[in-house]
């Protein structure tokens, strides 16, 4: 009798802090899935755990609503709109200038932008741009991609092709 040679069950280095980030991070479900899209996309992901928030959290129910709209093409060009829905929030800036310059919480201009705070870029245009930070040196925004869809960026900095990073604000409802 032939028995063939059972490969060795291991997971790539890669695939192991995919792991390990699900794991850590497995009860705050919005933070995984953002997390994890991260490491799918290819990038490289410090074994640093993602901070563990409380279910129905306002940051975490922020997240969730990025991630459950990944590839939503119906917030094409309004950046602003989306962020709003994702905090559900009842002050919706005219754009994402005017939020930035408004007294809508205190501009910050180093460090890494904190999990669900809005992340500001100008740009060409008069609105500038808005998505929210994953806490980890990533971005979930609108027109992520060419089609104008809802999607993830893993450096915040470079996100907006023609775009220079400004700045953070906290997130909030």
């Amino acid at each position: 009798m032939h028995t063939a040679k059972q490969p060795k069950n291991r997971l790539s280095g890669a695939l192991f802090g995919a792991a390990l980030c699900l794991a850590l991070t497995a009860s705050a479900s919005g933070v995984a899935s953002a997390a994890a899209e991260g490491t799918a996309a290819g990038t490289q992901r410090s074994a640093v755990s993602a901070p563990v928030l409380p279910q129905g959290s306002p940051v975490i129910e922020a997240m969730d609503w990025f991630v459950a709209h990944k590839g939503d093409t119906s917030y094409h060009g309004r950046c602003e709109y989306a962020v709003a829905a994702a905090w559900q929030r009842h002050i919706v800036h005219y754009s994402a200038k005017t939020h930035w310059t408004s007294d809508d919480g205190a501009q910050h201009t180093t460090g890494t932008p904190p999990i669900a705070s809005f992340v500001f870029w100008k740009t060409s245009r008069p609105y500038w741009h808005v998505g929210l930070s994953d806490g980890r040196g990533g971005v979930w925004m609108t027109d992520a991609s060419d089609n104008g869809a809802i999607g993830f960026k893993s450096n915040y900095k470079t996100a907006v092709s023609g775009g220079t990073y400004v700045g953070w604000k906290p997130g909030s409802p």
